[in-house]
Parts: C-alpha cells; sequence; structure tokens
C-alpha cells in the first residue's frame, strides 16, 4: 500500500520517498514508491505531473492502493528520491474540482437530480446531468455557485463512521464500500470524492458556464473554473475589442453591427446571384441551336448557380450539359442529362480525375481534381462543346 500524502496535505510540493519498484514498460518506467504527493488518475480527475528524482513522471496511476508512475528515466530500487509535483497543474485541477462540486451541488439542490458524468479536460471540464436544465435558469444557477466563493465557503474533508454516513445527505454517483471520503463546500455541497480540493470557496476565483447543451435524455454542462475561467474572459475580451475596431463601434455594440453587416452581405449575394443568373441567360442565348453536349468553365459559382445555368442550357435544346467551378484543389460540377443517364460520366472520371459523386440519371453532381486542360480534353473527346 502506498502512503498517499496528497490526502495530508494537497498544497504540499514536494517529498522524500523510497523507489520500491521499478520495471521497463516499453519506452517508459513504471515506479512505485513507499509514499507519494502525486495524485493518480481517477474520479474524473487527471493525475498530476513533475518530477522524481530529477526524471519526468508522465502519468500516475492507482490499483489496489498501490500508486504506480509512469516515468521517462529509471530510478534506482531502494533509493531515496525527492519528487516535486507540478503546483501550477495542481493547483488549476484544484480550482477546477471544487467548482465542479459547487455548481452540481446547486444544481442537484434545486432539481433533485443527479450528477452521472464528470470530466476535466485539458481546456474544458464537462458535467453530465440526468435532467433538463431550462436555458433560462442557467445565470441563476451560475450566480447561485459563485455565491458560494463570494462567501468564501470554507471546504471540509471528513471520514464518518458507517453510522454518521448512513444518515449523511451526500451526492455519489455509485454505491460505496468500505471508508468513505466527503467532501463539504459550506451548505453549497455535500459529495463523496476521492480528488485535492481548495480549503476555501474563495480559492476557486470564478465559476463560468460555457454552454449547455440536451445529452442521453439530460444536460451536459461545459464550465470553467479560476484561471482557465479568467484566461477564456480575457480571450474573449480581445476578439470582441479587436472586432469592435475593425466595425468602428465599442465592444459592447459588436452584436449589432455583425447583425447589420450580414444583412448588407446577404443583400449583396442576392444582387450577385441576379447578375450572375442574367449573365447565364445571355451566354445561353449565344449558344448555337443544335449544340447537343455543352462544358462551360465558370468561376465563384455555387451549386444552385451550376444548376440553374445547366437547366437553362437544356432549355436551349441541349441534351447534356455540364458545368464546372473552381473549388479548393479541383472542380465541383453539376451534369443534367435530358437523355441516357449522367451518371456514367461520374464513373468515368473516377479514375483520370478522381471524382467524387453522383446522383439521379438526369442529374449528378460532384468534384474532380485535376487541371482544366485535361478536364477540356476529357469532354471534348466525348463531343462536348467547352465554353468559358
Amino acid at each position: 500500500m502506498t502512503e498517499k500524502l496528497y490526502y495530508l496535505d494537497a498544497y504540499a510540493t514536494k517529498f522524500t520517498a523510497k523507489v520500491l519498484e521499478c520495471t521497463e514498460d516499453k519506452k517508459n518506467w513504471k515506479v512505485v514508491l513507499d509514499r507519494t504527493l502525486f495524485y493518480p488518475e481517477g474520479g474524473g480527475q487527471p493525475a498530476d505531473m513533475g518530477t522524481l528524482g530529477g526524471v519526468k513522471v508522465l502519468d500516475v496511476h492507482e490499483k489496489d492502493d498501490i500508486v504506480t508512475h509512469t516515468t521517462d528515466k529509471p530510478l534506482e530500487v531502494g533509493a531515496e528520491v525527492e519528487g516535486e509535483i507540478d503546483w501550477e497543474r495542481r493547483f488549476d485541477l484544484m480550482q477546477n474540482h471544487s467548482g465542479e462540486h459547487i455548481l452540481s451541488g446547486v444544481i442537484c439542490a434545486k432539481y433533485g437530480c443527479d450528477n452521472v458524468g464528470f470530466h476535466m479536460g485539458k481546456e474544458m471540464i464537462t458535467i453530465d446531468l440526468n435532467t433538463k436544465i431550462p436555458e433560462e435558469d442557467l445565470p441563476w444557477l451560475e450566480e447561485k455557485a459563485n455565491e458560494a466563493i463570494w462567501n468564501n465557503a470554507p471546504v471540509g474533508i471528513r471520514y464518518p463512521s458507517k453510522e454518521e454516513l448512513d444518515a449523511l445527505d451526500y451526492r455519489s454517483k455509485k454505491e460505496l464500500e468500505g471508508q468513505v471520503r466527503i467532501v463539504n463546500v459550506g451548505e453549497y455541497d455535500c459529495c463523496a470524492c476521492c480528488g485535492t480540493h481548495v480549503k476555501l470557496a474563495g480559492e476557486v476565483g470564478q465559476i463560468k458556464i460555457i454552454s449547455a447543451q440536451n445529452y442521453k435524455g439530460g444536460t451536459r454542462l461545459e464550465l470553467l473554473c479560476g484561471k482557465r475561467a479568467l484566461q477564456d474572459f480575457r480571450k474573449k475580451n480581445d476578439v470582441s475589442a479587436e472586432a469592435g475596431k475593425l466595425l468602428s463601434v465599442p465592444a459592447d455594440k459588436v452584436d449589432g453591427a455583425v447583425k447589420n453587416l450580414l444583412a448588407e452581405r446577404d443583400e449583396l449575394n442576392q444582387a450577385l446571384t441576379q447578375l450572375k443568373w442574367k449573365y447565364f441567360g445571355l451566354k445561353a442565348e449565344q449558344v448555337a441551336e443544335g449544340t447537343e453536349n455543352i462544358l462551360f468553365f465558370g468561376e465563384g459559382l455555387n451549386s444552385k448557380d451550376m444548376t440553374h445555368f445547366a437547366d437553362l442550357l437544356l432549355k436551349k435544346g441541349a441534351k447534356r450539359t455540364a458545368v464546372f467551378s473552381p473549388s479548393g484543389d479541383g472542380f465541383a460540377f453539376v451534369l443534367l442529362s435530358s437523355e441516357k443517364d449522367g451518371r456514367e460520366f461520374t464513373d468515368a472520371m473516377k479514375e483520370p480525375f478522381a471524382c467524387k459523386g453522383g446522383g439521379k440519371p438526369d442529374a449528378v453532381q460532384g468534384r474532380v481534381t485535376g487541371d482544366k486542360k485535361d478536364i477540356k480534353a476529357f469532354f471534348e473527346e466525348k463531343g462536348f462543346l467547352v465554353e468559358e
């Protein structure tokens, strides 16, 4: 059994320990100590990182009360080594784990639901709740959770007896056996948890709900706490300020300016479409009567443009019309046919132009790669008149 120093003092950063085991594992080593400050991955919380005897600790896991450290180099069995955890990482995890407790406690108390999932990623924390949370409730929940920070609620840790535990109202994702570790955050939460936490809620700094979405019949929340929340605010504030400069409006007026800009864009796109389609009509009029197969290359055409133009050409009497427009590293195309099966062309273009696409016999569309001259030569060989 490894002595777990992280439960004695979550704020300690250095310790000494004896190396009990060191075995090679692929490109790394597995090290077991008699005692450790390194918190192993578990309970939704990632493992601590840092150094042991000058070598890097890459990961930490626990099994059967034995904590195993994954290191990048070996350590001598029997040697006494000094360990140091990455405090910035540890405190970040403490802030976010404690903040998650507070928010989950507030939510579960209000709705009588359960937190059924919790994950602390590198950038975001997610919690899954087995109830649907109305969007209009999110600001209140967020403010209620931050109230614990403003009140600097104490965070207590205890190990109640079985009798005390039976009488205690606490949150837990599963049935627990043996000694249970209970974490209290003032009146805001009481939960069974094995993670590391701050001593006072004020150290969490801030709790910010980033998003909410329906998930497996309940709700998944994304949140940030502490320094992560501050960094997220700075990033978004900088983006708003820069957008305000570009749009010549104050940062708090950016949303209105963007709406106006989008409305102007839609008007311009509509006018551009009208001009393009008028141009298509003029080009269609120029096609000689009796032309059965026509290929047209155009710039900046979307699928609606290409389909409209190809249809105009069919109405002029053509039997097969193909319209191509540059897209990415190749061309997008639409091919309409009033006779035969147009899909024979997508099949024929697969090998020379890596064609991807399909459709119905009278209408196919897709994408190809290759040079324009090669595509022109391909269709000219099949009896198409090429226009640009």
